[in-house]
């Protein structure tokens, strides 16, 4: 049986073989067929009188073709985006119209509450919130119409407000207090646009974790705001909404990509807020506009229904976090995120409920501190805000000590080469296909053609440039891509090892938690913040490494400030980002600065402990 079963598959073995021989006889027979029929017709019509015409027609019409789809396209596009734009003033129209008996006195008299007395007037029925809502609403459009911060407001919020004041009984911790919303978060019945003209009619259809957290502990979403377009830019522009601009100063960045959410707080046009960071995109909003906020660390908040455009890259990831316009009003938005329910509807996060015995505890820390990570220079008034920090936490009873970890782990931070190389590790590929029917706004166009430059230019200019200005070429070498799956790997270990080491210098020094500056100057101009990406690198950190880090404002740009920083012997600038930033910081007077407070991977409450004893000592110095 065996043998007949062998004389079988080399009797298979053979036909097929002959049968391949034959297939190729005749495919050749029919490409030379082919060959003939294409040379006669081509013989035929160079003697014809009219081939010439024709083929100048047909190309005509090629191109007339082209032009039409072109120009068709983009009228369909022009109509998607206008149709958008015209839902959102309705909207905003229908809101104008509701509160259009609630005056500016009567608004701001409830806005101007402090979150406490808030809290306390909506549970013991002096205020109701209708009553809130409608004063929030009122004061959120005025303050959108001067900085353009929201995009949309939220219909349902009047139903919301009016079914908690019909419903006696469990009053959650942010009963009846209004909410805004970064538009990239889910909400039923809304698109996530992003900015982008792709994502216009991507209508969610549930609303994110973290909203129907916040729902179930009474707060109400009210407003959608602003992002830029992609969401990875420190400045707020896009097609479809427009620019945002800085309520502390309109010629200058509010910061981003969390722009409308630090723009409408900052404007006083909302107490609390939902944001989220990838590389600063909740801290530095939060330092432009004078607020507070908390990056979380990865998986403590839940990120389902987040828009993203870095979904599938598990080595830097985004983040839900909170804002507020004081440190109250975040701790209580914290803890309501953070409460055992987000866990329960998001099963794949670990289950660390906010651990209020761990926040209250008042035994003295150790702090670390630094002014400078080893890549750009802090400006006079950056350093000094961290230098107060630390005074007024030393006057807390803390123990505030120098953490140089640039020079312990024998590096700085190469935040721009190893953390921007992994977080577009696609060269940004996706990000161009996304955006291959939008037009890129000045803000993010820089970045999407670097990652078209051949990968030879971008490594000669890394090294051409390297020679005179090492942060400059660093961009170049962070924008060369993988070469293989092998390389990616290296990379993704070299960032392992540095968390590794960053942990131990950590360690070494027995620190509880560290401050330090949030960007290295004040907060740019629009005209400068598009080329000045890279000074985002004080946040990148603590996104590279999976830390949690709030922000806290600590002091305003004095003259002197300004006197310093422009003092050569005072400061000088080494590279072409710092010089622009010192162009930019000109006229800033009167600007907001703020610190970063960070604590070791899901520590977020001793994070909030150091955030709230700063908060306290600031207060009682003012």
């Amino acid at each position: 049986m065996a043998f007949c079963h062998f004389v079988t598959e080399q009797e298979a073995k053979k036909r097929k073989l002959e049968e391949d021989k034959e297939r190729k006889k005749n495919e050749r027979m029919m490409l030379i067929a082919y060959q003939n029929m294409a040379a006669g017709a081509v013989s035929y019509l160079k003697g014809h009188p009219r081939t010439g015409p024709v083929i100048i027609s047909l190309a005509g019409a090629g191109v007339l073709g082209k032009i039409v789809l072109y120009f068709y396209n983009r009228h369909c596009r022009n109509k998607k985006i206008r149709d958008r734009q015209e839902q959102s003033r309705g909207l905003i129209n229908a809101v104008a119209e509701s509160v259009s008996k609630v005056t500016d006195s009567e608004s701001d008299e409830i806005v101007n509450k402090s979150f406490q007395e808030l809290k306390a007037a909506l549970r013991n029925g002096q205020l109701t919130a209708v009553e809130v809502l409608m004063a929030f609403q009122r004061k959120a459009l005025r303050v959108t119409k001067d900085i353009n911060c929201v995009t949309e407001p939220i219909k349902e919020a009047e139903e919301l407000a009016r079914n908690l004041d019909a419903s006696p009984g469990f009053k959650g911790l942010l009963h009846g207090i209004p909410v805004s919303i970064k538009e990239s978060t889910s909400i039923a019945g809304y698109d996530r646009t992003g900015g982008m003209e792709v994502h216009i009619g991507d209508i969610a259809c549930e609303d994110a974790v973290v909203i129907q957290v916040l729902k179930d502990h009474g707060a109400i979403p009210f407003m959608r705001t602003n992002i830029p377009q992609t969401m990875l830019s420190y400045d707020c522009t896009n097609p479809l909404y427009g620019t945002t601009f800085n309520p502390l100063d309109w010629s200058r960045t509010p910061g981003g990509s969390s722009t409308g959410e630090g723009a409408l707080i900052g404007g006083g046009g909302s107490v609390i807020g939902i944001g989220s960071d990838i590389g600063g995109s909740l801290r530095v909003p939060a330092d432009f506009c004078g607020i507070f906020t908390l990056k979380p660390t990865w998986d403590r908040v839940s990120r389902r229904g987040l828009l993203t455009h870095s979904s599938g890259n598990l080595t830097v990831r985004p983040v839900i976090g909170p804002m507020a316009r004081d440190f109250d009003s975040l701790l209580h938005l914290t803890q309501a995120i953070m409460s055992p329910n987000m866990y329960e509807l998001d099963p794949l996060l670990p289950p660390l409920p906010f651990d209020n015995k761990e926040y209250e505890k008042t035994t003295p820390l150790r702090i670390g501190f630094y002014t400078y990570d080893g890549t750009f220079q802090c400006q006079p008034p950056n350093v000094r805000a961290v230098m107060e920090a630390k005074a007024a936490l030393e006057a807390m009873g803390h123990e505030v000590v120098p953490f140089d970890f640039p020079t312990m782990m024998g590096e700085g931070f190469q935040g721009i080469k190893r953390f921007v190389h992994l977080l577009a590790a696609d060269r940004l590929a996706k990000l161009r296909k996304l955006m291959a029917n939008d037009k890129a706004v000045p803000a993010i166009s820089t970045n999407l053609k670097l990652g078209q430059l051949p990968v030879w230019l971008c490594k000669a200019a890394e090294f051409i440039i390297g020679f005179k200005d090492q942060m400059l070429a660093s961009m170049f070498g962070a924008a060369v891509g993988f070469r293989s799956v092998e390389e990616y790997i290296d990379k993704v270990e070299d960032l392992e090892n540095f968390r590794l080491r960053f942990l131990d210098a950590w360690l070494d020094m027995a620190l509880d938690a560290v401050i330090c500056p949030v960007f290295p100057s004040p907060a740019p101009t629009r005209e400068i913040v598009k080329m000045v990406t890279p000074a985002g690198v004080y946040c990148w950190l603590y996104n590279a490494v999976n830390y949690p880090a709030g922000v806290v404002p600590v002091t305003k740009v004095t003259k002197e400030d300004l006197d310093k920083t422009f003092d050569p012997t005072h400061f000088q600038p080494r590279n072409v980002f710092e010089k622009l930033l010192l162009k930019s910081t000109k006229g800033s007077e009167g600007h907001s600065i703020g610190v970063q407070c960070v604590a070791l991977p899901f520590k977020e409450e001793m994070c909030l402990r150091v955030m709230r004893d700063l908060a306290q000592a600031l207060e009682k110095r003012n």
